[in-house]
């Protein structure tokens, strides 16, 4: 009877045991991964170089040559621009000489979905710049414009600091087509030499249309067309006028002609060619007083031409 009951308790424990196992859930060890966002960094999106000469007619063969150096950068939603330029004058009968250099330093942020605020240096042998900038763009309606302040390091000549503008208060866009009113002003400040200018205002209408897009080939146009130039002078030691010129109402237009072509997924390479026509409006002077100085040229037309690649990453 004893043995019995010792069997039947031993059993009872076993399914005890059994029973425990079953209806007791097991903990399993959960390993917790913490995901690791990547940091932003400063990544180079582009490199390039491009060859510009502006030459007005009558002064040297190629009278300001400049090659420009650029690196473009990003991080996060700012962008940045660093230009290293070296100009020459170009003249077959005189030779070639420099006399001039460029650093520009840009830095955009897109503020909202159609506004970007900008800040620019720029700098060279005769001038600071400081600029603040924007670009907006809603459907149709666009804008942008530079303002700045320029600093002189020309102490000869009457130069002094002034504020400038180049601005697109209002412009259209529609597909391939892009048409701005544009405005360049500059307001010279300090101490200014008798006979030297005081301000300048130019309003013209800028349009831009892609003639044609294909798979590898761009072809654009662009043109300018000055409706209104302003100028102001201070009068001469004497008292008397100062004799000068401005462009005449709608005379300065210019008109260019550019193409780009994708030679690889990365690599752009382009061009262009741009030809101002210019007729001239003489205030308290004549076109042959002006002319008799040997320092004024007639300039009645203007050749800027570009080429230039960029490799972007």
């Amino acid at each position: 009877m004893r043995k019995a009951l010792l069997l039947l308790g031993a059993l009872s424990l076993v399914s005890s045991v059994a029973y425990a196992k079953e209806v007791i859930p097991t903990v399993e060890e959960v390993v917790v991964v913490e995901e690791i966002k990547e940091q932003p960094k400063l990544t180079v999106t582009h490199v390039g170089q491009e060859i510009e000469i502006e030459n007005p007619n009558g002064t040297d063969d190629f009278d300001d040559t400049w090659l420009f150096n650029t690196v473009g950068l990003k991080y996060e939603d700012w962008t940045f621009g660093l230009t290293a330029a070296k100009q020459w004058n170009v003249d077959f009968d005189n030779g070639i000489h420099s006399d001039n250099h460029r650093l520009v330093l840009d830095a955009w942020k897109k503020t909202t979905d159609n506004l970007k605020l900008g800040v620019r240096y720029r700098g060279q042998k005769d001038y600071d710049r400081y600029v603040l900038r924007y670009d907006y763009s809603n459907g149709i309606l666009w804008s942008a414009g530079d303002f700045w302040y320029q600093a002189t390091n020309q102490v000869a000549g009457g130069q002094t600091d002034n504020f400038e503008m180049e601005w697109f208060p209002i412009g259209l866009q529609y597909g391939p087509f892009k048409v701005g009113y544009f405005m360049d002003g500059i307001k010279y400040i300090g101490d200014i030499s008798a006979g030297e200018q005081e301000s300048y205002l130019e309003h013209q209408i800028r349009a831009y249309a892609t003639l044609y897009k294909g798979e590898k080939l761009s072809i654009t146009t662009e043109a300018r067309v000055s409706l209104h130039t302003d100028a102001d002078y201070k009068d001469n030691a004497n008292g008397t006028k100062k004799g000068y010129r401005v462009f005449d109402d709608f005379g300065r237009n210019r008109i260019y002609l550019g193409a780009s072509y994708q030679v690889t997924e990365n690599l752009n390479v382009y061009g262009k060619y741009g030809y101002e026509f210019r007729d001239w409006s003489y205030e308290n002077t004549t076109e042959k007083a002006w002319l008799a100085d040997k320092n004024n040229h007639s300039q009645e037309g203007f050749q800027d031409i570009i080429v230039g690649w960029k490799y972007t990453f």
